[in-house]
């Protein structure tokens, strides 16, 4: 089984650590940071994830920012799972209408991450 690509968009490096080292002892993933949506933009210039990991509140360019230009500039359609500590009643629904695969609210453990990418993966592998 090949290496599945994650590209990790977080402002958070820690939380990158964290999980990129979680994901890839865990699964056959090979996990790419970015450290803002701008970044994430240039590292798609080279690189086709399988999965981007987006986080909603950042500098320079946020993850909606980021999610509106991925859908509809680059009109890419891999499955996006977006981490957000936004809770805000209403922000899941825009979320998702821009083409998230998933949203989960941080704090967050790995391992539900994990399972989440693992989900989504498997689901868009069928389709």
């Amino acid at each position: 089984m090949s290496q599945q690509v994650v590209l990790m968009i977080d402002d958070d490096k820690f939380l990158q650590l964290l999980v990129g080292r979680y994901l890839e002892k865990n699964g056959s993933y090979k996990v790419y940071k970015a450290i803002n949506g701008k970044d994430g933009q240039e590292k798609l210039a080279n690189l086709k994830p399988d999965i981007i990991i987006l986080d909603m509140m950042m500098p320079v360019l946020d993850g909606m920012g980021f999610l509106r230009w991925l859908r509809q500039e680059a009109k890419l359609d891999m499955p996006v799972l977006v981490l957000s500590g936004l809770s805000k009643a209403g922000s899941k629904a825009q979320i998702l209408e821009l083409g998230a695969s998933d949203m989960l609210l941080k704090p967050i453990s790995p391992e539900k991450i994990l399972n989440s990418v693992q989900k989504i993966l498997k689901k868009s592998a069928q389709s």
